[in-house]
Order: structure tokens, then C-alpha cells, then sequence
């Protein structure tokens, strides 16, 4: 690695696993100091040992389908590392209630993950980013968001899709202070949660994808480096599909 983001404090939400622990991977590889979140103590706690991270991370348990505010998470991190330079709003919830299932309380539930902890989070880093040099915010969105899914359920295609007309607004908003807003639309990535996916669904999707595979997680990853790193410096608003090629803009 080449320390491009040395000196640096990170949030990564739902950092304990998945696409979330391959960025904080790539962030403390990078050089910089991260508070990861997960929905468990029991959760945080296994990802702080698999990163192996000693000083260098923190953790927090929340459940942002009952706190959305965002506040405890950029508190503890000013607090335990002294300041804020990079958010990334990873953590979120999926859903397969079809559309004529889908009940109020499920929609509820991942529009509170997906979409409205997202801004929270993003309003109370950009004021402690806004006090120094600026930031950067990624939100996780998804190919769904472009596609309409074809997995999942209807809420969580809108809630990634608000995800990109939030960080094009919070772009315009926050760009005064110095931070900028983009974020990442990934395809099917491989991980612990599609590992669970039928063999059919999984070769269904990979038809549908040019090069022929899921995506690796450091792939993401390396997207998420970029945006945060001064390499970024003048990109905002901007969305990265991370996709083998399954949706083309």
C-alpha cells in the first residue's frame, strides 16, 4: 500500500463484515484510523478480531433501524481518534418481500437503514468535517438503484436509489464546507450474505453480467480508497458502478 490516506480518521459503517470490513481493510492498510459499526456487540467485536487492528480501530454497536440520528457514531470517533476526514454510510439492510407483500413496517424498516441513517450520519460528519479541512462521504447504494432489482424487494431499490439523489443533493449542500458526497453502486459482490444464494439465482446473475462473475470485495474497496483520497479531490455527486458491466450509464 502507499499510505494515500495516512494521518486520516474513517467511519465505516457495518465495517464488522462483508464489503464494510474489506474497506476498513483497505483504509487501515491506507493508513488511516477507523471506528467501525456493527448491528450486535457480538458482531463489532468479531470484526474488531479479524481486523486485528489494535489502536488503530474502534467499534460501536447500533442498530440504525432504531437509532437512525447518526450522533453516537460521529461522537465516538471524534472522541477516540480526535476529529473526522472520511464516512462511509456501508452499513444497511436488504429485503425480499415481493410487491404485493411488502407491509408498511418492512418498508420502514430498510428506508430507516438504507436512507434515512445515511443522511443523519452524513449531516453530523460533514459539521465536524466542515470545522477543519473538509471530508469525504461515500454512501454505499446498489445496481438495484439503476435496475429496480431483481432480487430483492421494491423498498430496497428505492431506498438505493434515494441514496444517489441524496448524495447529489448533500454534494451541492456540503460543497461550501469542503466535503465532498459521492458514492458506490456495486453489483452482486462476493461475500458471507450471497454466499447463501441459490446456485440458480447466483448463475442467473452472472449471466446477466459481460465479465462473467461476481465482483470481489477489495474491488469495492478500491473504489471506496479512491473517493476518500485527496486523488478524488475534485469529484462529487458522482456515482461509480462497480458492476462487471451489468448496467452501463
Amino acid at each position: 500500500m502507499t499510505g494515500r490516506l495516512d494521518g486520516k480518521i474513517g467511519i465505516v459503517t457495518g465495517g464488522s463484515r462483508g464489503i464494510g470490513r474489506a474497506i476498513t481493510e483497505a483504509f487501515l492498510a491506507e493508513g488511516a484510523r477507523v471506528l467501525i459499526t456493527g448491528t450486535t456487540s457480538a458482531t463489532v467485536d468479531q470484526g474488531l478480531e479479524a481486523l486485528d487492528c489494535g489502536d488503530a480501530c474502534r467499534g460501536l454497536a447500533i442498530d440504525f433501524t432504531v437509532d437512525p440520528t447518526g450522533k453516537a457514531v460521529i461522537a465516538k470517533a471524534v472522541e477516540h481518534f480526535g476529529g473526522l476526514d472520511i464516512l462511509v454510510n456501508n452499513a444497511g439492510t436488504g429485503s425480499f418481500q415481493g410487491a404485493f407483500e411488502l407491509t408498511a413496517e418492512e418498508w420502514d424498516r430498510v428506508f430507516m437503514a438504507n436512507l434515512t441513517a445515511p443522511f443523519f450520519l452524513a449531516r453530523e460528519a460533514a459539521r465536524v468535517m466542515g470545522e477543519k479541512a473538509g471530508g469525504s462521504i461515500t454512501n454505499m447504494s446498489s445496481i438495484a438503484a439503476q435496475t429496480g432489482g431483481l432480487a430483492g424487494s421494491p423498498a430496497y431499490a428505492a431506498s438505493k436509489a434515494g441514496l444517489v439523489g441524496l448524495t447529489r443533493s448533500l454534494a451541492r449542500r456540503f460543497a461550501d464546507l469542503g466535503v465532498r458526497v459521492n458514492a458506490i453502486s456495486p453489483a452482486d459482490i462476493e461475500t458471507d450474505m450471497t454466499a447463501g444464494w441459490s446456485a440458480d439465482l447466483r448463475q442467473r446473475l452472472i449471466d446477466l453480467t459481460p465479465l462473467g462473475r461476481f465482483g470481489e470485495a477489495a474491488e469495492v474497496a478500491g473504489a471506496a480508497i479512491f473517493l476518500a483520497s485527496d486523488e478524488a479531490s475534485f469529484i462529487t455527486g458522482q456515482t461509480i458502478g462497480i458492476n462487471g458491466g451489468a448496467h452501463m450509464e
